[in-house]
């Protein structure tokens, strides 16, 4: 397609937040896997020059009509800070039809409850002025989300926040917790403290046969599995941990 792209960035912590995202937007806002030749319009991540320097993985652009969403993962949580440094600073060498308008940040709320007051910090050299819950910088907005805040009704389960306990909500919502309820009280009981969310995605691994490498695989498959087979659930997944708001701004 040609003509001018309505493009929207989408920085992550890592891989597995790639997993949990795709599928949202595929199967629930429409998108697509874009062609190559818009691929090669990317500017930034590790299929370009000094890829080790880089802390932007290699993208993944998905279209409708004439809006991208370019996702990015950055291998973790500390490296967000200098990603979305280089990204603000690296806006001038896109192309004139293909540039960014939107930079949506999405990170795990864990211990820093406030993530637009990180986003401040972070962009502090660029003077960034706020409106509508944005950072706007050279006309470019950026969004901060925090990933996690969503409640769980489990005593075997200490509710960190971060993107697993979406995925443990979900699995509590579609029963998988109430099913292995033994078995996560034993864990609890071998560990001598309650389970992480991310403990619990072992146990979701053995409950859905799941014998993949990586993790990514696994929540990409339940969440896939979750939109076909109940789509309600995501749907209040998205509404109260507060994504679709966040989508929405990212696909709209």
């Amino acid at each position: 397609m040609k003509g001018q792209w309505d493009v929207k960035l989408l920085l992550l912590e890592g891989p597995t937040d790639i997993s949990f995202f795709a599928p949202l937007l595929k199967k629930v806002y429409g998108f697509r896997e874009a062609p190559k030749d818009l691929h090669d319009k990317i500017p930034l991540g590790k299929n370009f020059e000094n890829p080790q320097s880089s802390p932007l993985s290699r993208p993944i652009c998905l279209v409708k009509d004439n809006q991208a969403v370019v996702m990015f993962h950055v291998g973790g949580k500390d490296r967000l800070s200098k990603a979305l440094k280089l990204v603000i600073s690296s806006l001038h060498i896109w192309e004139e039809h293909f540039r960014p308008n939107l930079i949506g940040v999405a990170r795990d709320i864990d211990t820093e409850h406030d993530v637009v007051n990180w986003a401040r910090n972070v962009l502090s050299s660029f003077n960034p002025v706020e409106r509508d819950g944005a950072l706007v910088v050279n006309d470019v907005e950026v969004v901060p989300f925090g990933i996690g805040s969503v409640e769980i009704n489990n005593p075997n389960v200490y509710e960190k926040k971060e993107l697993e306990l979406l995925l443990t909500a979900l699995a509590e919502k579609e029963s998988t917790l109430s099913q292995f309820e033994r078995s996560l009280n034993q864990l609890k009981e071998d560990a001598q403290r309650r389970l992480k969310p991310k403990d619990v995605m072992h146990v979701l691994a053995i409950a859905k046969d799941y014998d993949g490498d990586s993790m990514s695989g696994l929540y990409r498959k339940f969440v896939e599995k979750l939109i076909n087979e109940k789509p309600e659930l995501i749907e209040g997944l998205l509404r109260e941990s507060g994504l679709k708001e966040f989508l929405d701004r990212i696909t709209g």
